[in-house]
């Protein structure tokens, strides 16, 4: 599987949500995966998902695919690397 990083799209860093990201697999594109980082907590991405809110108010989400762990963990951490690579280019481009 051919897994490669298309685009990231970094947002404000002030807010748990760090960059969306899309990534092609082999043949097909995957848009938007997130990179989050909670208070005190490392980076983590998620998954596409969906969200709407329920009859209450409240938000809810679904993921819209889903991957074995192994191939899971591969596109975790070339999207970590990549993200960390484009912060990288920014804070030397802003210095």
């Amino acid at each position: 599987m051919d897994i490669k990083i298309q685009n990231i799209r970094p947002q404000n860093h002030s807010k748990p949500l760090r960059a969306f990201v899309d990534i092609s697999l082999d043949d097909f594109v995957i848009r938007d995966f997130r990179i989050i980082k909670e208070n005190g907590k490392r980076l983590v991405v998620a998954c596409p998902q969906l969200s709407w809110k329920d009859k209450t108010g409240f938000i809810k989400y679904k993921t819209l695919i889903t991957f074995p762990d192994e191939t899971k963990g591969e596109i975790d951490r070339l999207i970590l690397n990549a993200y960390h690579r484009e912060m990288e280019t920014q804070s030397e481009t802003a210095n």
